[in-house]
C-alpha cells in the first residue's frame, strides 16, 4: 500500500505572506542599485571639485581625469548596490529553505500522525512509505515554488521576471541535488524499515501497532535526519553560488575605487 501525500494542502496564505516578507529586501533591488549609483555619483562630483581645486595639471588633464573619476565612482556605487542585492537575495533563499524544511518536517509528522487512517487497509503489512526525495520535491514544487515565483514576478519592479528565472534555475538545481542525494539515503531508510517490518511475522499481539511504531520510531527519525542533511547541503549550494557571483562584483567595485585613488594622485 502506497501512502499518497496531498502537498497542495500545505500551501496557505501564511506561507505566501512569510515568503513575501523574506523577499521584501530584494524587491527594492533596482531602486537600491540606482540609489547607490546616485550617491556615489554625488561623491564623485565632490571628489572632482576637490581635484580641480588642488590640481596643477593642464586643464585638459584635469577635465579628463574628472570625467573618468566621476564615471569610476558612479560605477563602483552600482557594483556595490548589486553586491548588496545578491547578498540579500542569498539571505532570502536561506530563509526560504528554512521555511521549506519546516514544511517538510510537518509533512513527515503528518504521515505518522495520520497512520491510523490507512493502517487498517494495509495488506500483509506491505507499506510503501514516501521517500525523502518525494517529500522534498513535493514541498519545493507544490508549496514553496508557486508562492515565491508569484511574489517575485508581482513585487520586484523591472527585474522581477529575471529574478524569478534565477530562482527557478536554483530550484531546478536543488531538485537535481535532491534526486542524487536521496537515491542512497532512501535506500538506506527502506532497508532499515523493511528489516524492522520483517519481524512482524513473529509478533503475535497487535501487529498493526508494531508496524505503526516502526514507522514512527524508524522511518520518521531517519527521513527527518536525511531531509535536514539535504537542506544543509542546499544552503551550502546557494551560498557557493552567491559567492561565485558576488565576489567578482565586489572585486570590481574595490578595483574601481583603487583606480580612482591612483588617478587622483596622478592628476594632483
Amino acid at each position: 500500500m502506497a501512502i499518497k501525500i496531498d502537498f497542495k494542502k500545505y500551501s496557505n496564505p501564511e506561507i505566501a505572506s512569510n515568503i513575501a516578507d523574506v523577499m521584501s529586501s530584494p524587491q527594492r533591488a533596482p531602486v537600491r542599485i540606482i540609489k547607490w549609483g546616485l550617491v556615489f555619483a554625488v561623491i564623485g562630483v565632490i571628489v572632482d571639485i576637490f581635484l580641480i581645486s588642488l590640481s596643477t595639471q593642464p586643464t585638459y588633464i584635469i577635465v579628463l581625469s574628472a570625467i573618468i573619476i566621476l564615471f569610476l565612482i558612479a560605477v563602483s556605487g552600482v557594483f556595490l548596490g548589486s553586491y548588496s542585492f545578491f547578498r540579500d537575495l542569498n539571505k532570502s533563499f536561506q530563509v526560504i529553505l528554512e521555511y521549506a524544511n519546516n514544511v517538510i518536517r510537518l509533512v513527515i509528522k503528518d504521515v505518522c500522525d495520520t497512520f491510523d487512517t490507512f493502517k487498517s487497509g494495509v495488506d500483509g503489512y506491505q507499506i510503501k512509505l514516501p521517500g525523502g526525495n518525494e517529500i522534498v520535491s513535493g514541498v519545493l514544487l507544490d508549496v514553496v515554488n508557486p508562492a515565491a515565483k508569484k511574489c517575485l514576478e508581482s513585487r520586484v519592479p523591472l527585474i522581477g521576471k529575471f529574478v524569478s528565472k534565477v530562482y527557478s534555475l536554483a530550484v531546478d538545481g536543488l531538485l537535481k541535488v535532491s534526486s542524487v542525494f536521496f537515491a542512497k539515503v532512501d535506500k538506506e531508510i527502506d532497508k532499515v524499515v523493511n528489516d524492522q517490518l520483517s519481524k512482524v511475522k513473529g509478533v503475535a499481539d497487535a501487529p498493526l501497532n508494531f508496524v505503526e511504531n516502526t514507522v514512527k520510531q524508524t522511518w520518521l527519525p531517519n527521513v527527518t535526519e536525511g531531509a535536514d542533511r539535504y537542506i544543509g547541503k542546499a544552503k551550502g549550494y546557494i551560498q557557493k553560488t552567491y559567492a561565485l557571483i558576488s565576489i567578482p562584483i565586489l572585486a570590481f567595485a574595490i578595483a574601481f575605487i583603487i583606480a580612482v585613488i591612483v588617478l587622483m594622485i596622478f592628476a594632483v
